[in-house]
């Protein structure tokens, strides 16, 4: 991981301004007005997307918050295999009505068995998953997803990718990856890997947030990777810095070293029990994401515990 020189930050900054000696909030002013009011659960009955609808309920009952769970109708491989030009030009809408109508008999089923005054919204929409759920973000003005997933792993990663992978790319919103039944009291630390970035209070905001809800300590994880110049006692001083300038409160600092950030982080949080891992991605897509990746994305894919991500989408 790359660090930011404090003192090369604040270059660009009047000689005469000192945002120390300010008050934390004139320079951050709370940006998190709606915190995870509105929950978005992309759902096909299976058992990682249970684990991702009852997190959402669990953290809706303590937030007051509405769920929105959507079932996507995908019947894109359906096309795509039959050898008939316009396979659905007749019946099409029959079955897209049978399949919408069969999928809200089910999940009525599972409302009944489900003890919950949280309010419960079920929608089925047709389309691709990814763009299904990203266009449903927007229409419901959705401030959280919540997502089961199981990763994905070899050619397949490499070639297509999960959807959950996909909407952590691209969502404007936080996304929570679930891999497991996990309740929201047994939350205790949030896993918080750092490159030190001086440019990401709403990032930041949203985190502490986090933090705030869980009630969670804040484990700010820093990967010394062989190209790392810094000794540890330079890196545990930066980190100080930055726990200060964001108002850090309730916090700890690692610093772990190995080859790998991706490895790092998996081998941290596989030892601390009752975490889950805040991380943010930048939404590559198409050559760039080939070429450079994404950490938060196979973090996603390969860890057992839940994984907040933010995409920064070129604003921090």
């Amino acid at each position: 991981m790359s660090k930011v020189s404090f003192e090369q930050h604040f270059d660009h900054w009047p000689v005469d301004f000192k945002p120390f000696n300010l008050p934390f909030k004139s320079l951050f002013p709370i940006v998190n007005h709606r915190f995870m009011k509105k929950i978005l659960v992309p759902f096909d009955f299976s058992p990682a997307a249970m684990h991702a609808y009852r997190f959402a309920l669990d953290i809706a009952a303590g937030n007051e918050s509405e769920v929105i769970v959507l079932k996507v109708v995908d019947l894109t491989p359906v096309y795509i295999e039959s050898l008939d030009a316009n396979p659905y030009y007749i019946n099409s809408m029959s079955i897209l009505t049978e399949l919408k109508q069969e999928a809200r008999n089910d999940f009525e089923d599972l409302r009944r068995g489900t003890d919950t005054n949280v309010p419960v919204r079920f929608e089925v929409e047709q389309g691709t998953v990814s763009q299904t759920v990203l266009k449903a973000i927007h229409q419901h003005d959705a401030d959280l997803v919540v997502m089961g997933t199981t990763g994905t792993e070899g050619i397949r990663e490499l070639l297509v990718g999960s959807n959950t992978e996909k909407i952590v790319r691209s969502s404007p919103v936080p996304v929570f990856a679930i891999h497991k039944a996990q309740k929201v009291a047994n939350i205790r630390n949030i896993i918080f890997p750092t490159t030190i970035d001086l440019d990401q209070r709403i990032l930041l905001e949203k985190v502490k947030a986090l933090q705030r809800f869980f009630h969670a300590r804040l484990h700010l994880l820093y990967i010394k990777t062989p190209s790392t110049k810094e000794t540890d006692k330079e890196l545990n001083g930066t980190l100080e810095r930055f726990a200060e300038f964001y108002d850090l409160t309730d916090y700890s600092i690692h610093i772990r070293h190995d080859p790998d950030e991706e490895d790092g982080i998996l081998q941290f949080a596989s030892r601390l029990e009752y975490s889950i891992i805040a991380m943010a991605t930048h939404g590559f897509t198409g050559l760039t994401h080939l070429m450079l990746g994404s950490i938060a994305e196979n973090v996603v894919n390969h860890t057992r515990e839940a994984v907040w991500t933010h995409t920064l989408h070129g604003h921090q």
